[in-house]
């Protein structure tokens, strides 16, 4: 047995999942004040909201640091700014409003994988079969935490607050100039992975840091490109070399093939003709045939052809008779009425709807087989 090798099997990497893993290994190396730049500075303001007031929290590189409870008053808004000032990290640091188990939902899912793609128009078109609420009753988000490719199903965990809970809330903050930028549920995950924020209370950031991603995003896959092409070049020739004795390897091959496909439809042309008379009826014959069985005081007004079956229409001083006439001759068979035969009231002829199916005249289930096949020696001579 000759084993050949199949040089045009495709490789399909996960080219996202290698440029995650490769940005997060990155990340350490890029300086603090740079990341703030971009918009990706790790340091959060936590807020949680409880009967009492609000709760922060300094979250960075260096761990949790509590920042004391504030009322929301005029009191709790001038320890802000005292903070704020004393404080001055804060001022880059993200405003996460952390709501409690009583103030939002949480619950986890199983969805087909497909729907990862648009997961957000997904759980909104489901929200009133997974929750009791409708989409447009709440502010929700979502987070898948497993992918299962056996199953080709993903876990997805989605968060919900109604939306006139939430909007009360963000209001109560505003006034006394607390405004999150993130907006989740206190649990272990970190902040930003999802956002329950509303975009009408969201501030409209700087064009600079997505600029400055674009162009950091354009480098890499830039020198990504440049680095995978190298390795290409330098075994450009040994490529070209392998292709061309595969090429030669296959045109023998490829010309077999070609002398078999020539030959097949050669012997296919051969056969149309010969096929098709022997197993199609002839409709001459058969519409000859047809006035020669129908009486002349017969007169037809509708014929339909389908499918090697005949219907047709008319009217006659004794439609049953048709049928034995019909039957009788060797062209045709199975014949019967379609529908009931009523009486013209104006010239006291039957009309009649009568089908039949059509044989090939040469070829008759009724005829002689020594005759048809006289006939078909005939017919090749």
């Amino acid at each position: 047995m000759t084993h050949m090798l199949k040089l045009d099997t495709s490789i399909n990497p996960d080219i996202g999942k290698f440029f995650r893993w490769w940005a997060g290994e990155l990340a350490f190396l890029v300086p603090s004040k740079l990341k703030k730049l971009l918009g990706g500075a790790s340091e959060y303001l936590l807020l949680t909201k409880d009967e009492e007031g609000l709760s922060a929290l300094h979250l960075s590189a260096s761990g949790e640091r509590f920042l004391g409870r504030f009322t929301l008053d005029e009191a709790g808004a001038r320890r802000c700014e005292r903070l704020m000032e004393k404080n001055v990290e804060l001022a880059e640091a993200k405003v996460v409003l952390r709501l409690t188990a009583g103030q939002a939902i949480r619950k986890t899912i199983k969805l087909p994988a497909a729907a990862e793609e648009n997961l957000t128009q997904v759980l909104a078109f489901e929200m009133d079969r997974l929750t009791p609420f409708k989409s447009d009753q709440v502010y929700f988000g979502a987070r898948v935490l497993a992918r299962s490719p056996g199953t080709r199903q993903i876990t997805v965990e989605l968060i919900l607050t109604p939306r006139g809970k939430l909007d009360a809330l963000l209001n109560d903050l505003a006034v006394w100039g607390w405004r999150p930028d993130i907006v989740d549920l206190e649990d272990q995950a970190a902040p930003g992975a999802y956002n329950l924020l509303p975009a009408k209370y969201r501030a409209v950031g700087s064009r600079w840091p997505r600029i400055a991603n674009l162009a950091l995003g354009t480098a890499i896959v830039i020198l990504t490109g440049a680095l995978v092409a190298l390795p290409l070049l330098h075994a450009r020739s040994e490529v070209e070399d392998l292709e061309e004795r595969v090429r030669k390897a296959g045109k023998i091959a490829k010309e077999v093939e070609a002398l078999r496909q020539q030959t097949d439809t050669l012997l296919h042309q051969t056969r149309f003709l010969q096929e098709k008379k022997r197993s199609e009826p002839v409709l001459v014959d058969m519409l000859e045939e047809l006035s020669r069985v129908i009486p002349d005081n017969t007169w037809l007004n509708g014929l339909q052809y389908k499918d090697r079956r005949i219907v047709i229409q008319g009217q006659s001083p004794s439609a049953s008779s048709l049928i034995e006439l019909i039957e009788a001759s060797p062209s045709f068979k199975n014949t019967s009425f379609v529908s009931p035969v009523t009486k013209d009231v104006g010239n006291s002829l039957e009309r009649f709807q009568i089908a039949s199916d059509i044989l090939n005249g040469r070829l008759s289930e009724k005829s002689n087989p020594e005759t048809s096949d006289s006939n078909q020696s005939d017919l090749h001579q």
